[in-house]
């Protein structure tokens, strides 16, 4: 090692290997903070406390956005007063429309009542349900993918809508009336405008049956401030028609809920 007392090497030399040395230094120490307060930062985004009127709102928000299937590459998001948004899968950050994830989106979507559900967890082959139970595989990978989806569609809120969520939130819940096990989304799947074949009637009427009868008036409200039309569309009759057979409403409560 060359020593510092060496012939070629006096103090200002010195002065300046320390100065260049401690700028390194520096400028270690300043990035190292400066990755620090950034996954600091991420992990407090993370972790936002939501108060019961922040989560209401929320789900305010979700509920009262449209969803609809335009083809296996596209599907169109509509926010409360605007025009539907065409959107492909690469811009809610998936890579191929091949995907499984993206598949069972577009299954959803696509296939009215617009409600899913994986089956059952476990098998028994021998028919006695108190041994030899045994997992079914399907249906935690089915799991899987829904989590995952779950995850892609939070992510694209927050980036389009700058919505923000709660730690572990989910965009589906469980279908009022379904099968057991049954979950639809909280926002709205509608049939596509622009889909080129006529959606018949009770195909209209199927997401609104599995609705008890406060959840079919919020539907029915949210549906109505959001058309600024005269004339009432197919899919507001379809749920006031759901809410007239299955609910007897007569004429008097139709116009209650409307004008409410």
């Amino acid at each position: 090692m060359k020593s510092f007392a060496g012939p070629n090497f006096d103090r200002s030399d010195l002065a300046n290997l320390l100065s260049k040395n401690i700028e390194v230094l520096r400028n270690i120490v300043s990035i190292e903070n400066l990755e620090d307060t950034k996954s600091f930062n991420s992990q407090q985004g993370s972790d936002i406390k939501f108060s019961p009127e922040a989560v209401r709102k929320l789900e305010d928000k979700v509920s009262r956005l449209k969803i609809s299937f335009e083809n296996d590459s596209t599907i169109l998001i509509e926010l409360p007063k605007r025009k539907p948004v065409e959107y492909k899968y690469s811009q809610l950050g998936f890579r191929s429309n091949e995907t499984k994830t993206w598949k069972m989106f577009i299954n959803i979507l696509s296939s009215a009542p617009y409600t899913f559900e994986f089956g059952t967890a476990y098998f028994y082959p021998d028919k006695n349900k108190s041994t030899n139970r045994q997992k079914i595989r399907e249906y935690d990978a089915k799991w899987k993918l829904l989590d995952e989806l779950n995850k892609k569609l939070l992510a694209f809120f927050r980036n389009e809508f700058a919505w923000e969520f709660p730690l572990g939130y989910k965009l589906y819940d469980y279908a009022t009336l379904g099968n057991n096990g049954e979950r639809r989304f909280k926002f709205i799947v509608q049939p596509s405008p622009s889909r080129d074949h006529k959606v018949s009637f009770s195909e209209i009427e199927k997401p609104f049956l599995s609705l008890d009868e406060n959840e079919l008036i919020i539907k029915i409200r949210q549906l109505n401030n959001d058309d600024d039309s005269n004339e009432l569309p197919d899919v507001l009759v379809a749920a006031i028609n759901v809410g007239v057979e299955n609910f007897r409403w007569d004429e008097k409560k139709v116009l209650k809920i409307i004008n409410h």
